[in-house]
């Protein structure tokens, strides 16, 4: 007697236990191993796959040379924004608050700026009186060496989290409160 529906039966346990172990790791299906995607979009790397960052590299508003390295040792807050995006109007008051806050403990903010025009930073730069640089990136160059998966969005603002020693271990796609900045910092800093 043959049995038709074993091998429906099987292939159904298989996906039954296969979304339960989706569900019970946090991660969606096409997520790296170690990459953490919560429900409010932000993402946490475990230590052990975090990426490198890239240099982000430029010039900030006044022709200074700024790169992440300037500031090996702390963790860095690196925030792409524009005077002309609305969500970053809103987003940049938290930041500039939580580097004053967080600087002398170790973790700063360096901005990158996608404006076309350095008067349109300078401008936005004196109305946030901001306090941390910003490396001029007109073209968004300086976010196409990021490892595929990092970022849900193309929008702004776009904030990454990179830990002591130089690696991505936390980003979000969209504005961040300070009570998520705080979050997405706290992971950058276990270890």
């Amino acid at each position: 007697m043959k049995r038709p529906f074993v091998p429906f039966l099987a292939a159904l346990a298989f996906a039954v236990a296969l979304v339960g172990v989706i569900a019970f790791s946090g991660s969606s299906p096409g997520t790296p191993a170690g990459y953490h995607r919560n429900k409010d979009g932000t993402l946490t790397i475990e230590n052990a796959h975090r990426p490198v960052s890239p240099a982000f590299v430029g010039a900030d508003i006044d022709g200074r040379p700024v790169q992440l390295s300037d500031f090996a040792g702390k963790t860095v807050v690196v925030n792409a924004w524009s005077s002309r995006c609305d969500a970053c109007r809103k987003e940049i008051p938290v930041l500039v608050r939580y580097h004053r806050k967080m600087e002398k403990q170790g973790v700063v903010v360096l901005g990158i700026n996608r404006d076309r025009f350095v008067d349109e930073a300078r401008g936005f730069v004196s109305e946030f009186d901001m306090p941390y640089p910003s490396v001029l990136d007109p073209g968004g160059k300086q976010f196409f060496a990021l490892p595929k998966g990092l970022l849900s969005t193309q929008g702004l603002p776009v904030t990454l989290v990179i830990d002591v020693r130089g690696r991505i271990a936390a980003t979000a796609s969209e504005v961040v409160s300070e009570g998520r900045l705080e979050g997405l910092v706290a992971a950058a800093r276990a270890s």
